[in-house]
C-alpha cells in the first residue's frame, strides 16, 4: 500500500504561508486546515476580521480533505433518508440547501484557481437485492428535499447491483487541488495559514488563549475547531461521533468510468473515474470501512477491494492504495456548534464522508453566526438525546468501553516479544509496551494512547498505531498522525521491567 494518495503523487501539495510572532492577536483562530477550516476561515476574512489557520501537518491537504475520491455531490448514500428518518422531510430539505449553497461556491472557487473538474452523475445503488428498498427510500427522500433524482434498475457503468438512485450533473475533483484552491482563496482573503504547527490546548475566557506545540500561544476573540475530531475534551463530541477508516485503490483501466457511484449497503463500495498526469484513464474503487482500530488486520479490506475491482471491473495495474478516516454521527447529521462552558470555541465534525460538500457548507453557516454574533447551539446538540440517536451514541459508547477493558487485558496478559517484518505487538509493562518492526528497525512505545487511555492496535497496511476508542492514530515511532490525542505515544525500553506490573 503506497503511503501516498494518487493525488499526491500526481502533484505535490503547496500554498503560501506565514508564520507570525509568538503571542499574535487574531479575531478568529481556526484549527485545521481542511477545506472545512479553510471554509471558515474564508468566510470569517470576507467579512473583515483577522483569522489564522493553524494546520499540524507540515502542508495543506495531507488529511482527510486531499485524501477522498473528490465526489462533490448532493447525493450522498442514504443520508437523507436517514436525516429525514430521524428529524423529518424539513431538515433533509435544509441540509440540501446548505449542501446546495456550497456547491455553487465550490464551482466558482475552483473556476477561480483554474481546477479542472468534470460533471458526473452521481449513482446511491444497491448491490445486492436487499438494498433495493434503501435505494427507493433516497430517492424518494430526494425528491422531497428538491432534488431531481431518479431511480433505475440498470446500475450506471455497468456496476453489478439491483438498481439505482441517479442525480446527474455533479462534480468529481482532485482532491488535492480542490483543498489547495480553498488555500489560495484563504490566503487572498487575508488569512494567514501556518503549517506544521499542532495546537496542545484551548482556553477559555473571553479572549481564548490557543497553546501550540512549540510554545506559541494565540489569543483570539473566537476559536473554531476543525481538526476531524476535535483536539478539546470539554466539547464531547468524541462520545457522539464514530471514527471511520476506508480504502482506496486505483486501477488502469481502458477506458474511464463515467458515473461517480456509492452502493447503500455494508460493507459499501465507492467507485469513480479519473486521469493520470498524462491523461490515461484510471478507475478508483474505494470503501470497506471499518471503526479506526477495530478491524485487524486492516490487509484484508484493501484485499477485498481489490477482488472486487478485478471481479467487475475492467481494471489493469495497480498504480496507488491509501485510505483516510472520516467522523460519523448517528443521525448523519454534522456536530456543529459551542463548546459547553465557553461561547467563543467552537467544534464542527461528523461529515461521514461527505465533508468536501457538506463540511463547506457547514463552515460557511458556522462562520456567519461567529461573525454576526448569532446564537450557536452548545455541543454536543440536544438532537443526539432523541431515542433513535441516543441508543445508537450508547451502543457506541458502550463499544468504547469493551475496546477499553480488552485492551488492557490483553496488554497485561501477553509476555514481551519481538515482532517479525512488518508487524507489530502490545505487550505487558509499565506502561504496556507497543513494539514494532519496520524495514528492519525495531521501535517501542508506549501502548496507552494519551487520549483517554486506550490501548493502541498496530495497523498492518499503514505501519501506525491506532486507538480502537476514538481514533487517535500514530506513526511506528509513537509520533502523532490524527484524531483527538494532542501528543504522541512516548517512547519506551522494550525490556521494561515487568517486575512491576
Amino acid at each position: 500500500m503506497t503511503a501516498r494518495s494518487l493525488w499526491e503523487i500526481e502533484r505535490p501539495s503547496h500554498v503560501p504561508q506565514s508564520r507570525p510572532a509568538p503571542g499574535s492577536a487574531y479575531d478568529d483562530v481556526v484549527l485545521g486546515g481542511g477545506v472545512v477550516g479553510l471554509s471558515v476561515a474564508t468566510e470569517l476574512a470576507h467579512r473583515g476580521r483577522r483569522v489564522t489557520v493553524v494546520e499540524a501537518r507540515p502542508v495543506i491537504g495531507g488529511g482527510t480533505s486531499g485524501r477522498s475520491t473528490g465526489k462533490l455531490s448532493l447525493l450522498q448514500g442514504t443520508r437523507l433518508s436517514t436525516i429525514e428518518r430521524h428529524h423529518g422531510s424539513s431538515a433533509a430539505a435544509a441540509y440540501v440547501q446548505t449542501c446546495q449553497e456550497a456547491l455553487a461556491w465550490i464551482e466558482q472557487v475552483l473556476e477561480r484557481w483554474d481546477v479542472p473538474f468534470q460533471r458526473r452523475p452521481a449513482v446511491s445503488w444497491a448491490a445486492h437485492e436487499r438494498e433495493i428498498k434503501a435505494t427507493r427510500a433516497e430517492d424518494a427522500a430526494a425528491r422531497r428535499a428538491g432534488l431531481a433524482t431518479r431511480w433505475q434498475r440498470a446500475v450506471p457503468g455497468g456496476l453489478p447491483g439491483y438498481g439505482a438512485v441517479v442525480l446527474e450533473d455533479q462534480l468529481q475533483v482532485d482532491p488535492l487541488a480542490y483543498t489547495a484552491a480553498l488555500a489560495q482563496e484563504a490566503v487572498d482573503a487575508g488569512v494567514d495559514v501556518q503549517v506544521g504547527r499542532r495546537a496542545r490546548s484551548v482556553g477559555g475566557g473571553e479572549h481564548p488563549v490557543v497553546a501550540l506545540d512549540d510554545g506559541t500561544e494565540l489569543t483570539a476573540e473566537q476559536v473554531v475547531v476543525a481538526t476531524g475530531l476535535p483536539v478539546l475534551d470539554r466539547s464531547a463530541a468524541f462520545a457522539t461521533t464514530k471514527p471511520h477508516r476506508s480504502y482506496i485503490v486505483a486501477f488502469e483501466s481502458d477506458q474511464e468510468l463515467e458515473p461517480m457511484a456509492v452502493s447503500v449497503g455494508s460493507p459499501s463500495w465507492t467507485v469513480r473515474g479519473a486521469t493520470d498526469a498524462d491523461g490515461r484513464p484510471l478507475v478508483l474503487v474505494g470503501g470497506h470501512g471499518h471503526a479506526v482500530g477495530r478491524s485487524m488486520p486492516a490487509g484484508r479490506h484493501v484485499e477485498a477491494l481489490r477482488g472486487w475491482a478485478g471481479e467487475h471491473l475492467d481494471v489493469g495495474r495497480e498504480v496507488a492504495a491509501w485510505s483516510a478516516q472520516d467522523y460519523q454521527t448517528p443521525d448523519e447529521v454534522p456536530i456543529v456548534g459551542r463548546t459547553r462552558g465557553s461561547s467563543r470555541v467552537h467544534v464542527i465534525t461528523g461529515f461521514g464522508g461527505w465533508g468536501l460538500v457538506a463540511g463547506v457548507g457547514a463552515a460557511r453557516r458556522l462562520a456567519r453566526a461567529v461573525a454576526e454574533g448569532d446564537e450557536v447551539p452548545v455541543v454536543p446538540p440536544r438532537r443526539l438525546l432523541g431515542a433513535r440517536a441516543a441508543a445508537a451514541v450508547l451502543g457506541w459508547n458502550s463499544e468504547v468501553g469493551a475496546h477499553m477493558t480488552s485492551g488492557w487485558l490483553g496488554a497485561l496478559g501477553r509476555a514481551p516479544v519481538t515482532p517479525g517484518e512488518t508487524q507489530g505487538v502490545v505487550t505487558r509493562g509499565r506502561p504496556p509496551v507497543a513494539t514494532s518492526v519496520v524495514d528492519g528497525c525495531t521501535r517501542s512505545v508506549s501502548a496507552v494512547c494519551p487520549h483517554l487511555g486506550g490501548i493502541v492496535r498496530w495497523n498492518d497496511v499503514e505501519g501506525s498505531w491506532d486507538c480502537p476508542l476514538h481514533g487517535s492514530r500514530f506513526e511506528a515511532d509513537g509520533r502523532l498522525i490524527e484524531g483527538p490525542a494532542t501528543r504522541g505515544l512516548a517512547p519506551v525500553r522494550p525490556d521494561a521491567d515487568e517486575s512491576t506490573t
